[in-house]
């Protein structure tokens, strides 16, 4: 007979209560579908082999269900129903104490490596980042990771307060941990004090990074506090969590090593010989649970070491309680506004937001100080505020103490894109129309200057960033900025930065003032901006009257208030310099559909003044439509109509142009090739040889080509495929869809011409306009110095062959030359 607790395996329902179709259990027991009878229970437990009941002398046992319980089976019922309470119960328990994610995620894949290792921070890390009190209304939106396997960002829906939260998920440090962290973290800083490592001053961050770890490795292992093998760790971070190599001993000095041993071994509960219980970081049973790492467990675990390896390369090297937030690319600002606020972020998706990061009032005074050094300024109660550049590239503007702001010390940083977006991805996102685009390839080709406009956060910078990979690679181009944001594929760049002066009367000074007038005798034949503030808006339009292209941005929200701005004090731009401009693009960040979105308003022309009404007339070549979201062409354009008459075409031959474009960055788009290096590599190529590009899409092999393409010389394609992978591009709207396949359809007779047709050695053909590479023999003055670069020793002849009275245009440009050069 079976034992009486058998049933509580099992849910016991009362016989012929159910579902009489039976189906053979995996034991070949036969069971009804969906329920368990007495029956069942009778087969299983009760009857024997020939399915009978258990006799005794000679007479059948007659079933006793209270037998089997071991109770009243009259109480049967309301025993499961208490059980099926208290189940509910329970989980309403489990509900409210763990986080509500998304039933889409795989949990189990997320917190993997791609070779199938657990990550470091898992599902245990997020239970404790995550109060109690906030579990049961917090419902998962979106998570990613921003710096695998150590960190990761988890976005919710607060139910109860109505806002998104950001929350940084990073390990967790028991008390024990936290105590051996902060002890490690006094080492270290002694160690490194007193290092002969030219790495810990000149060292990049991943070189500095190194000398963390293998520091960190010497004071474990003098110390006894890792039993493991320390040189079987990496010294790069796995993706499993494991680490690296390590040597003996620090700097720290000897003096106190027995005490610190004794408060470490005694905090973690062993004598003078632990046992080694170094955990395996492969497989599922890495991640920590409670029951895997125990909170006083006699000695550390690997998965222990990783962590703090990686908590002491973030505090020593990166930047702190903000680093996982800096390594995530879909954030453009993040600030904390004073003692016992928390860090806001500014999301591509979500726009502002809170999280769960905050700084203790002197840590965020010491954090202040820190990012000052970083950037190589200085920042006290004398001078308090300070702005600066990051090494990374960002923009930060610090506040020390409560002398100029009321909460106390407070920071603003704009991050730095590593990877630029594309005008892809400007189309993508609707920011401008597939046609606008196009337009501005035109225009920006054949040197037409523009200005993009807009309040804070509108894009600017974005897409000037963008539209430059229309500049062709064979033009001298000079940057000049207060901190550095733009990024160009093209080689002859000369990115020129202010430098305030070292001393307090303001000598040695280096402004915008100074970078400009150091361009003109750098020759550039593009001139790129990064802001105009003040005063060298007017330097800036000397410089376009003489003919140098000028890319730049300013904060105006209308062409109106441009002109405005730039017509009187303090820029003051004569009204007939100022129709030196070509094109003023106004951009707006604005709601549609409840969606934060960057849209440009328009696209005008700036035609001439008017000196009998002291205005300058302008055109709008395109205009967006608030209503209905969508871009109107107005059909006229003097800037189109000056390209046409520079280059010599035929208005025909004009629109074949831009619908080349056009045809080009449709066939982008609709191929997904959107990333910075096919972009780049696609329009300089074609810069330089349109027919080429135009058969490898005919023939459908520039996917393939690419690699070839961002060989040309005159550029330097160098992104690292990480960081692009990280970069948020956005996919195709349906509707945007739908047009580049009406014009790939259009372009068919165009292409067809094309078609089987073959490049052969596609990296001259890409390169045939671009400089050969030579050592120039000493400066060059002039540009007819560059005939000696072919034979310094030949003399000059009007009649050498090399030289022809008119220049062979085998591009199509039709003798152009840019606005105010003599050719």
């Amino acid at each position: 007979m079976a034992s009486k607790d058998a049933l509580a395996d099992r849910a016991g329902i009362p016989e012929g209560s159910g579902d009489e179709e039976a189906s053979d259990s995996a034991d070949g027991t036969p069971v009804a579908v969906g329920e368990y009878t007495w029956e069942d229970y009778k087969r299983e437990y009760f009857y024997d082999e020939d399915g009978e009941p258990p006799r005794t002398g000679g007479e059948a046992v007659a079933f006793d269900e209270s037998e089997a319980l071991g109770f009243d089976s009259t109480r049967l019922s309301g025993r499961l129903s208490r059980g099926g309470t208290a189940a509910s119960v329970l989980d309403g328990i489990v509900e409210a104490r763990t986080v509500d994610v998304d039933p889409n995620v795989d949990e189990d894949e997320f917190f993997s490596t791609v070779e199938g290792h657990s990550t470091v921070v898992g599902r245990y890390d997020l239970e404790r980042a995550v109060p109690l009190a906030k579990k049961s209304h917090f419902r998962e939106v979106d998570r990613y990771w921003v710096n695998k396997p150590y960190a990761f960002v988890i976005i919710f829906h607060s139910e109860r307060e109505n806002e998104r939260k950001y929350y940084v998920v990073e390990p967790h440090f028991t008390p024990i941990e936290r105590d051996l962290r902060e002890f490690l973290t006094g080492k270290l800083r002694t160690a490194i004090k007193y290092s002969d490592d030219d790495i810990v001053v000149k060292g990049g961050e991943e070189s500095r990074g190194e000398v963390i770890a293998r520091e960190t490795k010497r004071l474990l292992d003098r110390y006894n506090l890792y039993e493991g093998d320390i040189a079987a760790l990496a010294s790069e971070p796995r993706a499993a969590g494991g680490a690296a190599e390590g040597e003996e001993g620090d700097d720290g000095g000897e003096e106190d090593a027995s005490g610190v041993v004794a408060r470490l071994k005694g905090l973690f509960g062993f004598e003078d010989e632990p046992v080694v219980r170094s955990g395996d970081l492969d497989g599922i049973a890495v991640r920590p649970e409670p029951a895997l790492v125990e909170e006083d467990a006699p000695t550390l675990t690997e998965y222990q070491v990783e962590k703090l390896l990686y908590v002491l390369r973030r505090d020593f090297v990166g930047y702190e309680r903000i680093d996982a937030i800096k390594h995530d690319i879909n954030v453009e600002d993040v600030s904390c506004d004073g003692y016992n606020s928390p860090v806001f972020v500014y999301h591509t998706d979500h726009e502002q937001i809170i999280s769960n990061v905050y700084h203790g009032e002197s840590e965020l005074d010491d954090f202040v100080v820190k990012l000052a050094q970083r950037s190589g300024k200085g920042i006290s109660k004398r001078q308090p505020q300070v702005d600066c550049s990051l090494p990374d590239g960002s923009r930060a503007q610090l506040t020390l103490g409560r002398e100029v702001s009321d909460h106390g010390t407070n920071y603003t940083i704009r991050q730095f894109k590593d990877v630029p977006f594309t005008p892809i991805d400007l189309i993508n996102w609707k920011t401008f129309s597939l046609d606008e685009m196009a337009f501005l390839w035109l225009c920006i080709e054949n040197h037409k200057s523009l200005i993009f406009a807009g309040g804070t956060a509108s894009g600017k910078t974005t897409s000037l960033n963008a539209v430059s990979l229309f500049i062709p690679s064979q033009s001298k181009i000079v940057s000049i900025e207060d901190t550095r944001e733009v990024e160009l594929p093209q080689r002859n760049w000369i990115a020129s930065v202010t430098r305030p002066s070292f001393s307090d009367d303001g000598k040695g000074d280096v402004d915008e003032f100074d970078l400009l007038e150091a361009a003109l005798r750098q020759r550039p034949e593009y001139i790129v901006m990064g802001e105009i503030r003040g005063e060298e808006g007017r330097t800036l339009f000397q410089v376009m009257s003489t003919g140098h292209t000028t890319l730049t941005t300013f904060h105006a929200d209308s062409v109106g208030e441009v002109i405005k701005r730039f017509t009187t004090e303090p820029i003051n731009v004569s009204k007939t310099m100022f129709t030196a401009l070509d094109l003023v693009s106004v951009q707006t960040s604005t709601r549609v559909g409840g969606s934060k979105v960057r849209r440009n308003k328009s696209i005008t022309e700036i035609n001439r003044y008017d000196a009998e009404n002291d205005e300058i007339n302008v055109r709008d070549v395109y205009q967006w439509q608030a209503e209905s979201d969508e871009f109107l062409d107005t059909g006229q354009s003097n800037t189109a109509e000056e390209i046409t008459f520079d280059r010599g075409w035929s208005p025909d031959r004009l629109g074949e142009e831009l619908f080349t474009r056009r045809l080009v960055l449709a066939y982008l788009i609709e191929r997904g090739l959107n990333t910075y290096t096919q972009v780049a590599a696609t329009l300089q190529a074609f810069i330089n040889d349109p027919d080429t590009i135009l058969t490898l899409i005919a023939n459908d092999e520039l996917e393939r080509s690419l690699e070839d393409l961002r060989e040309m010389e005159s550029v330097e394609i160098d992104i690292d495929p990480e960081k692009e992978e990280m970069v948020p591009r956005p996919d195709p709207l349906p509707e945007i869809l739908e047009e580049v396949r009406g014009i790939l359809r259009e372009g068919e007779s165009l292409l067809s011409t094309y078609e089987g047709e073959r490049v052969d050695g596609l990296e001259d053909a890409v390169t045939s306009m671009a400089a050969g590479d030579v050592d120039p023999p000493g400066d060059l003055d002039d540009l007819d110095d560059l005939d000696d670069l072919d034979g310094p020793d030949e003399p000059d002849s009007p009649d050498d062959p090399d030289e022809p009275d008119e220049p062979d245009d085998p591009d199509g440009f039709g003798g152009f030359r840019p606005k105010g050069e003599d050719g």
